[in-house]
């Protein structure tokens, strides 16, 4: 356990920019990472010095065999930059958790919330209409037709025009990567906010957040799937090509394309259930 004491006023932290991206540090060498003013370095023996600005980092992704020195790893945590360690099979060995600041006042507005009569019925009717609602959105992007904006007639609306642009196999496939793809980044963006396997909600699993809130951040990611799957298959036509059928990694990719934008949606997602249980708590 890491004590630490400050006097007078601690320095202003510069915000982390909306763009901000995960950080790897798995060389093939060994490796030293050290804080040089507002940013980490990294250095080898093999290549010169890198610099990563603080603002610009989500995560932190790191070998175990990395050195890293203790004013870098305190400035991760000062800055709320998570630094998740990993043996050479990528199994997650130990995690530092940032600062929790005001990150974790979503977690503690919800676990309030869940204490009062009929909250969990209260939280499924957010979710519902929340549902109802970016199925609508993703239904209007989509030129579905305005009958069909709700969320079961929608999905299956979305599910035959992937099978008409990708085939049915290829359709399924590419609908599940990009919902595991999902699920992962609302995973973590959950962690980040206080949200883990250790606390309550996480070993009581009630509401399942994740899997809620990743239903709700896929429909916002529907319109570039659809897009995407109908802009492979023009493209072989007009080549004359046979259709390949997609592949995790393109929708990997896709996913990455959209990554500030889709962060943005994903974070809405969060604020608005923040908002809904200011409203409800009081």
């Amino acid at each position: 356990m890491i004590v630490a004491t400050r006097t007078g006023n601690p320095a202003p932290r510069p915000a982390r920019l909306a763009d901000a991206r995960p950080l790897y540090i798995v060389p093939d060498a060994e490796a030293r990472v050290a804080l040089d003013g507002p940013a980490l370095t990294v250095s080898r023996d093999c290549c010169a010095e890198q610099s990563f600005p603080l603002q610009r980092i989500s995560r932190v992704y790191s070998a175990e065999r990395v050195a890293w020195a203790s004013e870098a790893l305190l400035a991760c945590a000062d800055q709320g930059i998570a630094v998740v360690f990993v043996d050479d099979d990528g199994e997650v060995m130990a995690r530092l958790l940032g600062r929790p600041g005001a990150r974790d006042e979503l977690y503690h507005r919800l676990m309030d919330f869940l204490l009062l009569p009929q909250a969990i019925g209260r939280y499924r009717r957010w979710f519902a209409a929340n549902r109802g609602r970016v199925a609508w959105w993703a239904g209007m992007k989509l030129d579905v037709p305005s009958d069909q904006r709700v969320p079961r007639p929608c999905r299956e609306w979305i599910n035959r025009r992937a099978a008409q642009c990708a085939g049915r196999i290829g359709g399924e496939r590419s609908g599940q990567w990009l919902r595991a793809i999902a699920y992962d980044w609302m995973q973590a963006h959950l962690q980040d906010l206080g949200f883990g396997t250790a606390n309550e909600l996480g070993q009581a699993g009630e509401p399942a957040l994740a899997r809620d809130l990743t239903e709700l951040f896929t429909w916002y990611l529907e319109p570039a799937r659809i897009g995407w799957l109908e802009g492979r298959r023009l493209a072989a036509q007009r080549k004359g090509e046979p259709l390949r059928p997609p592949r995790q990694a393109d929708l990997v990719r896709l996913f990455e394309t959209h990554a500030v934008r889709a962060a943005e949606r994903g974070r809405d997602i969060t604020s608005s259930l923040h908002r809904w249980l200011i409203h409800e708590g009081g």
